[in-house]
């Protein structure tokens, strides 16, 4: 899970430096040439987790990887409809390897998460 974490943000962060910014010249293209060699980044780990409520495991297991708890729980109420898009959007668009068994427990939570209080976190 780790490399796809370290894949997630390094995709992240390409759409933060978009090509308009590198245009400009804003950024400054790295000092070294690229070698073609795989290279390790390793994250600190993160301990924060979703309100403990019926079905936060799954998404915590699943979504804690690309988005922060804040994320997570200030999304506007959405129906599962729109929700399982989302989950699939993020599969497809983003190569999210989100557990095809873990969708229901995730759709169960995320319409139910709005007005969960910050105290009611594990």
């Amino acid at each position: 899970m780790r490399f796809s974490k370290v894949l997630y943000c390094g995709l992240a962060l390409g759409l933060v430096l978009s090509p308009a910014a590198f245009a400009k010249g804003k950024h400054k293209a790295a000092a070294q040439p690229a070698t073609g060699e795989t290279m390790r980044i390793e994250l600190p780990p993160g301990d924060d987790v979703l309100p403990d409520r019926r079905h936060a495991e799954a998404v915590d297991r699943n979504c804690l990887s690309c988005h922060s708890t804040e994320t997570i729980l200030n999304q506007p109420a959405l129906s599962r409809d729109v929700w399982k898009a989302e989950i699939d959007k993020m599969r497809t668009a983003y190569g999210a390897q989100i557990d095809p068994d873990a969708d229901d427990g995730i759709l169960a939570y995320l319409t139910t998460i709005n007005g969960v209080r910050r105290d009611k976190w594990r």
